[in-house]
């Protein structure tokens, strides 16, 4: 199996950046939120077709996969060399991510 390299839009960086920033400042087990993403990432740079197609965006052939713990998506396209992580957004609300 190929491990593809990860790369993160502007747009995800941000995401991850308060997404993190709140865990920590509102969960006692702050770990939780780098661990699921890791693994995550992890799945989705070895097996990126894993993830369920998300057909809401406009951007061609972006899948997601859900973080349990996190209560979050991240959503990401791929080809044969990388995967581009576009979006982490809570799951609970009410509508997706612009990407």
């Amino acid at each position: 199996m190929k491990n593809r390299r990860i790369r993160f839009t502007a747009t995800a960086q941000e995401h991850v950046r308060r997404e993190k920033a709140w865990w920590l400042a509102n969960r006692d087990n702050t770990g939780v939120f780098a661990e699921e993403l890791e693994q995550a990432l992890k799945i989705v740079a070895t097996l990126p077709g894993a993830g369920t197609p998300y057909a809401q965006s406009p951007v061609p052939g972006v899948r997601r996969i859900y973080l349990r713990r996190v209560v979050a998506h991240l959503y990401y396209t791929f080809d044969d060399d990388e995967v581009i992580i576009r979006a982490l957004w809570g799951a609970r609300r009410e509508r997706g991510p612009r990407i």
